[in-house]
Formats: C-alpha cells, sequence, structure tokens
C-alpha cells in the first residue's frame, strides 16, 4: 500500500499554491481535482470579469500575464492556473471525484468514484467557498413553467430572449449576470441587505490596493476593522451598481420574501411576474462527502484558521480564514503558508507518535 505523505483536494489556487510548497518540501503528494485546472473559472458566466486586477492575481513564482492595473475575465484565470499547473510540474490526478474522505487508524482514507483508494497521512481540502449555489426552500412554490438557474450560468444565451427576469441576489455575481441580461431581457433585480457597492478602483488604484496600503486586507478577522468590514460586506461593482445598472434599464427592488406561481413579492410589498428566476443568493459548503468526526456541521466546515479537530485535517481557500484577502488569490500566500507549518509540525510530531 502506498501511503502519501499528503493528499490535497481541490486544484484551484490554494491547491495548487498547497501543491507548490508539498513540492519544495520534497513530500510526496497528490493533488486531486474532479474536473481539470482552471475549470471551475472556465465554467463561470462567458464574460465575467474578476474584481481584483492583475496585479493581485499571481501567485508566488508566476506573474500573471497582461496589464498588471487592467482586470482579467475568468477565462483569463482559468488559463493563468493552467500554465502556473504546468511551469511547476505538479502531480496533479485531474477528472478525479472523491467520493468520501474517511479515517482509519493513523491514515487517511480517500475514495474515489472510479473505485480507487489513495491512502496519506494528511490532507487539505482547498476545495473553495463558493461550492454549491444557495437555493432558498421558497422557490419550491414557484410554477413549474418558471425556469429556474442559479449563479454558475454559464452563459446568457441559456435565458431565453424577450424574457422577464428575476435575478436575485446583488453579489458581485448577481449584478454582473443583470447587467448583462439587461441588452436581452426585461430584468429585475432582488437585493438583499443593503452593502456597501464601492468602486473597483479609487483615485486611478485598484480598491484592494489601498486596502492593502492600509493594513485593512490582512487585518485578522477578529480585529475591530475586519469585524466592520465583515458587517458592512462591501462588494466592489464597477460598472454595475444601482446607479449604472438602473441606466441599463434594470429594474431594483428589495429582498424576495415569497414565490407563488409564476409571480414573486418583495419586501417592500411589490410583486413580479416572472419568466426566469436566477438564484445568486449565495452558496453553501459541500461536506457530504467528509466523513470525519466533528469537522462539519449544519454551516460547514469546522476550523480555527484552517486547523479542523480533526488532527491532520486542514482547510484553506474559506471566506474570511483568517482575513478578508483569505477568499482572494492574494490571500493564498498567507493563509496555506500558515497551515503548512502546522501540517509540518503534525507529520513531524503527532503522525509519526500515531505511528
Amino acid at each position: 500500500m502506498n501511503i502519501l505523505a499528503c493528499i490535497v483536494i481541490g486544484a484551484g489556487q490554494n491547491g495548487l499554491y498547497t501543491a507548490r510548497k508539498l513540492q519544495q518540501k520534497g513530500l510526496d503528494y497528490r493533488l486531486l481535482d474532479r474536473d481539470c485546472v482552471g475549470d471551475v473559472w472556465r465554467k463561470r458566466l462567458k464574460g465575467m470579469v474578476l474584481f481584483t486586477s492583475r496585479q493581485f492575481c499571481s501567485l508566488p513564482g508566476l506573474t500573471f500575464p497582461g496589464d498588471p492595473q487592467g482586470f482579467p475575465s475568468a477565462i483569463e484565470m482559468a488559463d493563468y492556473l493552467q500554465a502556473y499547473a504546468k511551469a511547476m510540474q505538479l502531480n496533479i490526478l485531474e477528472q478525479c471525484n472523491v467520493e468520501q474522505l474517511s479515517r482509519e487508524g493513523a491514515l487517511f482514507k480517500v475514495s474515489l468514484s472510479d473505485g480507487q483508494t489513495l491512502w496519506a497521512k494528511s490532507i487539505v481540502d482547498s476545495t473553495g467557498s463558493n461550492q454549491v449555489p444557495k437555493i432558498p426552500e421558497i422557490s419550491q412554490n414557484l410554477s413549474e413553467e418558471v425556469l429556474q438557474l442559479d449563479a454558475m450560468l454559464p452563459s446568457i444565451a441559456d435565458v431565453p430572449a424577450g424574457s422577464q427576469v428575476v435575478v436575485v441576489g446583488s453579489g458581485a455575481t448577481g449584478r454582473q449576470i443583470a447587467g448583462a441580461l439587461s441588452q436581452t431581457s426585461h430584468v429585475t433585480l432582488s437585493t438583499g441587505s443593503k452593502r456597501g457597492l464601492p468602486p473597483n478602483k479609487v483615485l486611478g488604484k485598484d480598491l484592494f490596493w489601498w486596502l492593502k496600503k492600509l493594513g485593512i486586507l490582512f487585518a485578522d478577522k477578529e480585529s475591530a476593522v475586519a469585524r466592520v468590514l465583515q458587517k458592512r460586506n462591501p462588494v466592489p461593482c464597477a460598472d454595475f451598481n444601482n446607479k449604472r445598472l438602473r441606466e441599463m434599464g434594470v429594474n431594483i427592488v428589495e429582498r424576495t420574501v415569497k414565490c407563488d406561481g409564476n409571480k414573486l413579492y418583495f419586501k417592500n410589498g411589490g410583486k413580479q411576474q416572472v419568466d426566469v428566476v436566477i438564484w445568486c443568493s449565495g452558496y453553501r459548503d459541500n461536506v457530504q462527502w467528509i466523513a470525519l468526526p466533528d469537522c462539519v456541521n449544519d454551516n460547514g466546515y469546522m476550523h480555527e484558521y484552517g486547523v479542523t479537530p480533526q488532527s491532520g485535517f486542514f482547510i484553506v481557500g474559506r471566506k474570511w480564514l483568517s482575513c478578508r484577502a483569505s477568499e482572494l488569490v492574494m490571500g493564498v500566500e498567507k493563509d496555506v503558508d500558515h497551515i503548512m507549518t502546522e501540517l509540518d509540525h503534525y507529520l513531524s510530531t503527532e503522525c509519526v507518535a500515531d505511528a
């Protein structure tokens, strides 16, 4: 039986850099991904643009190509991750679906959908924050005649032209979808909690340049400034703020509180007859494949700064794992370096003791 030092699950930006660190340490590892490297970005809405500029989209060791001040498309991000994996010659198993992660004695057992089993002393879960779109229960009250889609919509061509569309959720994705559809359909954007909508650039510089300069971006999640940021939950929205969306013809209403037949009802008492509803109301974790005690609950993963209650099982790439930058490419190095320190300690002490 071949026993690996570590298995990394999920070949996004965090998984790739984790694999690179393991490679540099000379550890025997495998990086698994259910699709191909970059596909998580390649499948996003055609034309979608990131809200961080290229200067903040690089992983250590490979510069992101193009204008550093410009904002890359999702396809560019996919191509970059693929290029990084190739340039670093990482040990990746693509189209490799994990059905279950469990533990037997001192080892982790990774059961794959093709019947294979891999064994490792440690695991890093880098499957990311945006795993499964949240669809509220009220959606079940919509008529079968209403087409229901979610934030993973690959193309606006999937929405019949001329449709009455309500996009539920006013994050960056929901706003880009509403703006794109305004060219072909009658669009209403149903917003949730009030949040700041700052521009992508302030005084000619990326907003995140300022947040980094001011020490806000990497401030610990328990700090006062981070708590304020979490509460306000601002989203840089470039050309998709409320004013610009209205100019595009998008009707903006309050929270959706009820669905009935082919109608949506809003908090302010208004209602809208719909042909299509696109749910962009956030994401939830897919944890059904994790058969480890005390590591998941109804809210998803249980951890402190990426360290779970299960010794040897670590997490990276979560929202607010340590700071605001955690879910961004620019936060990868900080969080991965932290869990690598913990992983090194585990392999050199606890793992040896268990053996």
